[in-house]
């Protein structure tokens, strides 16, 4: 099943992408997901890692997905209300912050992760069945 495993490896490349282009910034200072609110956006980091694991190891695919998919939006949440205190406390020593396009691609990357990452991690490692003549 090498073509759902090069499928799978696209999807895992595309919330590494995600995770990487800048989410939010502050007065011209941009940040990703990987120097963003680390208590928020760690969960994305363990869903990657875990989406690794499945990739590698075809350990459990479709729960891991899943389990990595819901780690990824929570950690989209997170770093979201994170975010808003930042923005907050940003106005109050009058600075600007603004969401950028990578959170957004991040949102909807783990979304698409977590049910096509599912369904395609299952096919990976499906054994193909053969007929015996009966």
């Amino acid at each position: 099943m090498r073509k759902y495993r090069i499928i799978f490896s696209i999807l895992w490349l595309l919330i590494v992408i995600a995770f990487s282009i800048p989410w939010a910034s502050v007065d011209g200072q941009s940040y990703t997901g990987w120097n963003f609110t680390i208590p928020f956006s760690i969960t994305y980091v363990i869903g990657i890692v875990l989406g690794l694991v499945v990739l590698i190891l075809r350990f459990k695919p479709v729960t891991l997905t899943l389990v990595a998919g819901i780690l990824m939006l929570l950690g989209v949440v997170g770093a979201a209300v994170g975010y808003g205190i930042g923005a907050v406390l940003a106005g109050l020593i009058g600075k600007t912050s603004r969401f950028e396009t990578g959170i957004g691609f991040a949102f909807l990357m783990s979304v698409i992760f977590t049910i096509a990452g599912a369904y395609v991690g299952k096919k990976m490692v499906a054994k193909k069945t053969t007929s015996s003549g009966q």
